[in-house]
Parts: structure tokens; C-alpha cells; sequence
């Protein structure tokens, strides 16, 4: 939610758009899926790979606390990332199991 505070910054508006929509269609699937699945990563390769192919040339380019923000984001995503590529894989290999479901 910290990427409102940088509307007005260089691609604000877009990096602030694919940061939280990475997030968004989780809502749905937690829903359809009544817990958390293997599937919720999916989005987040969707959309938090191309997030990081534009953060990378911005991260010298700016400065101040937007460059702070913009190390969190690419490090907070590429961290959340390393457990979603083997987590979409299991799922796409079938592992559709829901945490928690009985």
C-alpha cells in the first residue's frame, strides 16, 4: 500500500498498479478455493515478474525515499518470487491441495 505515497514519481502510477495486482486475484482464489492454494501464486508470476523487469532500471535512477522503497518493493517481491516459481510448479504439476482443508 506504501506505493500511493509514490503516485507522482517516475512510473508511480504503474509500478503502484502491479504491486497491488499481484495481490488482488488472490482474494478470488482464496475464495473459490475456501484457503490458501498453490494457485495463488500463479499471479504473482504474472504480474510481479514484469514488476521487477521495470523496477530494475529505476533503482539507481531515482533517489531519496523512493529509491528506499523501490530496493524494498524489488527485494520484498523477488524474495515473495523464490517461493512462488516451486509453489506454481507443484501446482501446474497437480498439486492443487488447499492448506487446511480437511
Amino acid at each position: 500500500m506504501a506505493s500511493v505515497l509514490f503516485f507522482t514519481e517516475p512510473k508511480g502510477i504503474l509500478i503502484a498498479a502491479l504491486a497491488v495486482g499481484g495481490m488482488i486475484p488472490n482474494i478470488a482464489i482464496m475464495l473459490t478455493e475456501r484457503g490458501l492454494s498453490k494457485m495463488m501464486a500463479l499471479p504473482h508470476l504474472l504480474i510481479w515478474i514484469p514488476l521487477l523487469l521495470i523496477l530494475w532500471p529505476h533503482l539507481g535512477a531515482v533517489t531519496g525515499d523512493y529509491q528506499k522503497y523501490l530496493w524494498l518493493l524489488f527485494a520484498v517481491d523477488g524474495l515473495s518470487l523464490a517461493f512462488d516459481i516451486p509453489d506454481a510448479w507443484k501446482w501446474w504439476r497437480g498439486d492443487r491441495a488447499v492448506a487446511g482443508a480437511q
